[in-house]
């Protein structure tokens, strides 16, 4: 039976790991508004949108939804509410937050236009991740992939993270899906970007999560 100071502690971390979701999927839809080249696993469930017909939100629902229910029984440490909050969370979040993103940008944007999405969706994006990542309570898809990886190849975030883009990226391409620049940004940028920010924000995420801070893990970090 869970006592009071668990409970506390237990909602304090779902709280600490929700607000990262439509931060993320905002970043998501900048990236997408930008239409040169979406990061790997949102071109794999673009590619899955345009192959059944559904929408991104859709797509992203059931591809993460499947990814959370096979590690649940497969690499269960890796998931907890973080991964129910990012693999059933970030689709609903990404059909929201795209009425913004077309409302503040033209339907055709200048190239500085889609030049500064990519900026913004890139920090956006890595921000997220860098804030949740170092709480240890489950990751959302992509990350979930990505650390087992690391715990097989004994590399870490950074490196496994462009290994597990650039095996997304060729099955995306398989079924047609676009790429562009902003796809290469994804693969190469993202891993070390979000090693750089996890050693700035890990003590803030674990103060948020759990009132205390501490130097990132030595797992976390590129090796």
């Amino acid at each position: 039976m869970m006592t009071k100071n668990k409970i506390g502690y237990y909602a304090r971390k779902c709280l600490a790991v929700v607000p990262s979701v439509p931060i993320c999927a905002l970043g998501v839809d900048f990236f997408v508004k930008a239409g040169w080249g979406t990061d790997p696993l949102t071109m794999w469930e673009l590619a899955l949108s345009s192959t059944f017909n559904i929408s991104l939100g859709m797509a992203s629902l059931t591809f993460e939804g499947g990814i959370f229910v096979l590690f649940f029984f497969l690499n269960r440490k890796l998931v907890n509410f973080g991964s129910f909050a990012y693999c059933f969370g970030i689709g609903p979040c990404l059909d929201l937050m795209s009425p913004m993103v077309n409302a503040i940008i033209p339907a055709n944007p200048s190239i500085m236009v889609k030049i500064l999405c990519i900026v913004v969706g890139t920090a956006l994006v890595c921000l997220a991740l860098a804030y949740y990542i170092p709480m240890d309570f489950g990751y959302q898809t992509s990350d979930i992939l990505t650390l087992s990886l690391g715990e097989i190849i004994h590399k870490g975030y950074g490196i496994s993270l462009t290994i597990v883009y650039a095996i997304l990226f060729g099955a995306a391409w398989l079924l047609g899906g676009a790429w562009g620049i902003g796809t290469l940004v994804a693969i190469f940028g993202y891993g070390p970007i979000v090693d750089q920010l996890m050693k700035l924000l890990t003590p803030f995420s674990l103060w948020v999560a759990e009132g205390k801070a501490s130097k990132v893990s030595p797992d976390m970090a590129n090796e």
